[in-house]
């Protein structure tokens, strides 16, 4: 049986009193179901001590030193670079691996070196339900998921935006920074991701923000002999012939992917440096989207960078021209879609009701997503 530190003290404080009322430790250790020889253990550590009641808790059988314990070298190296970029312990192994050091210590040893010396916190998990499905696509530019974030701080008083663009085969991002959420910079962004992404995009997902659909705004509150106006995110994805696609509502985990990679943001990027203003925040992003893209290691990818899972994928050997490859494909901008009419489809998920009213208009395919 476990007894905490008070228990314990108070258990063998009672042994002591039990034998002083009835004067004799026998009868005692027998009541108290302990030997003689724990009982004058105790009892002898307690006089040693000045009747120290703390005397009385289990002392630790921890070793005051271990012959494999990190030290030295290897201990600077990895609170260097914990305090430089906040890494964890595999991430730092896998760049330690990379840089071609000898006997790297494991990720179980950085992280002893990181508890010893104060530099792993816990962090609260959150109470929302975890998201159990897990999958990926197997090409660039199967899907694209594009999402939006605050800028974590004011810059002249206002507040402003950044969209985000990930693939979700390699993780490569195209961002873009605006001062306000609206329809017309939602399609400035888009347009930017289909002339940047260094491949065809075939669909794009979103969540339900109004900047993005009519989901909820449009649709729904359309009179029963008018058409549903489409909105023109959706417009322009269909006028290039891609798919747009909308996670359930109120599930952000659905979008996972993005969403983490501006938790990246936060912690490596808002955190370490302010900018002034918008034009300086664009000009410090540029420089860490590029190191996002090509030079930083991602757990998800095996410890790849975003542009080496891209050459995996699309085939390229010569990782040293990878960047200016890259580039040249993204100069290519991609032909305009010759399927109009897809503009005319819209696909919504709205209640028995509303389909059953919309789905006797003409030219009007409701979905369930």
């Amino acid at each position: 049986m476990q007894f905490t530190r008070e228990e314990q003290i108070r258990r063998r404080l009672n042994w002591f009193i039990e034998a002083r009322e009835l004067g004799s430790v026998s009868r005692a250790c027998k009541n108290c179901g302990i030997s003689r020889k724990t009982y004058y253990k105790w009892w002898n550590i307690y006089l040693s001590s000045g009747s120290d009641k703390d005397s009385l808790a289990d002392r630790s059988r921890r070793p005051n030193s271990h012959p494999k314990t990190i030290e030295g070298t290897w201990k600077r190296r990895i609170v260097k670079l914990r305090k430089k970029t906040g890494y964890g312990p595999r991430r730092m192994w896998a760049i330690f691996t990379r840089k071609g050091f000898n006997d790297v210590p494991s990720p179980n040893g950085i992280y002893q070196v990181l508890k010893r010396e104060g530099l792993i916190t816990k962090r609260q998990k959150p109470s929302r339900k975890k998201h159990k499905r897990r999958y990926e696509m197997p090409n660039p530019g199967d899907r694209v998921r594009i999402d939006i974030k605050y800028v974590p701080y004011l810059m002249n008083g206002q507040q402003n935006y950044q969209y985000t663009a990930l693939d979700d085969c390699s993780r490569f991002r195209i961002v873009g920074f605006y001062e306000e959420r609206s329809n017309f910079n939602s399609k400035d962004f888009l347009l930017n991701v289909i002339n940047k992404m260094p491949f065809p995009i075939k669909s794009i997902q979103t969540d339900n923000d109004s900047t993005f659909t009519n989901r909820y705004t449009g649709a729904p509150k359309t009179a029963p002999d008018k058409k549903p106006k489409i909105h023109v995110f959706t417009r322009t994805c269909h006028q290039y012939d891609i798919e747009h696609i909308l996670i359930k509502p109120a599930t952000p985990q659905l979008n996972g992917k993005v969403e983490r990679s501006h938790q990246t943001d936060e912690e490596e990027f808002y955190r370490v440096s302010k900018a002034q203003s918008l034009d300086e925040l664009r000009r410090r992003y540029k420089r860490w989207l590029r190191f996002y893209n090509y030079q930083r290691l991602h757990s998800g990818l095996g410890y790849k960078t975003p542009a080496e899972r891209l050459a995996d994928r699309i085939g390229w050997k010569n990782m040293e021209k990878c960047f200016e490859d890259i580039q040249n494909l993204i100069k290519q901008k991609p032909k305009r879609g010759a399927c109009q009419g897809r503009a005319k489809q819209v696909h919504f998920t709205l209640d028995k009701k509303t389909e059953q009213r919309l789905s006797q208009l003409p030219n009007l395919h409701v979905t369930h997503v």
